[in-house]
């Protein structure tokens, strides 16, 4: 599957059973589950991916982590944390290069082409032989259409299950070609 059609959310979402719930409210736990389909915003998701993200940094976790933030830009408030990542796993960041990134902080940047599936999706997918995590979120809105971006809603779905893990893994394994692989 090209990246411009390459959708995580469409190949992903299916696969995680049980009902969607709102996760407005929610409290911790329904956060923590494992396996979860959800509707949320932007403050539930930051929450999800930090336990994901702190799972790697303090196991030191020797893997893959893939994410996206559909630009690169969106990963400025996060990126040293994903640059400690860069000391046990390999790690992988997807987005629309609206930015100029650090090509050598360790992180292999994927710009990805316009109108690409992905670009809509916010996803985090650690993969290591002792833990596995994914979740991706479609983005309802798009950027501009609030205020506060914080404001956007996303439907998406979690999982710690090995099959739906290692599918969205596989998917994006392929195309692991850095920003500097490109120019």
């Amino acid at each position: 599957m090209t990246l411009k059609d390459l959708s995580l959310f469409k190949e992903c979402f299916g696969a995680v059973e049980g009902d969607t719930q709102n996760l407005g409210n929610a409290n911790l736990s329904q956060l923590q589950a494992g396996s979860i389909k959800f509707e949320s915003k932007v403050p539930q998701l930051e929450y999800m991916c930090l336990m994901m993200e702190n799972m790697v940094l303090m196991k030191k976790l020797k893997g893959t982590v893939f994410a996206g933030f559909q630009k690169f830009s969106r990963a400025q408030n996060v990126i040293e944390r994903f640059q400690a990542m860069t000391e046990y796993s390999d790690v992988y960041i997807f987005g629309e290069a609206d930015v100029e990134v650090d090509s050598t902080d360790g992180i292999h940047y994927i710009p990805l082409p316009a109108n690409s599936e992905l670009i809509r999706e916010w996803f985090l997918v650690i993969d290591a032989p002792n833990f596995k995590s994914m979740m991706v979120a479609y983005d309802l809105d798009g950027f501009g259409t609030h205020e506060v971006e914080e404001g956007r809603n996303f439907k998406g779905a979690k999982s710690s299950s090995p099959k739906v893990v290692d599918h969205a893994s596989s998917l994006l394994a392929e195309h692991k070609k850095p920003l500097t692989e490109l120019a």
